[in-house]
């Protein structure tokens, strides 16, 4: 598991690969700290490249965009498979989350 980061127009892209589960969260965390640390206000989740999503980091995203609106900043996600898509809504968490199919269509919702 990995995580990119892109800065695009200001708008933090986070691109994770692989499975996004309970032993990758902490690395995840961390990263996301650093970020909302240094300033990253807008962040996109770029969700296509993941296996699985399980409850633990679905709740993990819904923590991170409450964290981000705190800071007056905004959080989408894009590229979510049918799976992804599938997880939020059983957990009763998608209506919370803007959800775009393509990170194109995702930045162009956070410009100015």
């Amino acid at each position: 598991m990995s995580i990119q980061v892109e800065v695009i127009d200001g708008v933090t892209v986070l691109v994770p690969i692989g499975d996004l589960d309970i032993t990758t969260m902490p690395t995840f965390e961390k990263r996301v700290d650093t970020l909302l640390a240094a300033g990253a206000r807008d962040l996109v989740w770029d969700l296509a490249a993941i296996g699985i999503l399980p409850s633990t980091a679905a709740g993990f995203l819904l923590q991170t965009a409450k964290r981000v609106r705190a800071a007056d900043g905004r959080m989408v996600l894009c590229g979510c498979t049918p799976r992804t898509l599938g997880t939020l809504r059983m957990m009763g968490v998608l209506e919370l989350f803007r959800v775009f199919p393509a990170r194109a269509a995702a930045l162009a919702a956070l410009r100015p």
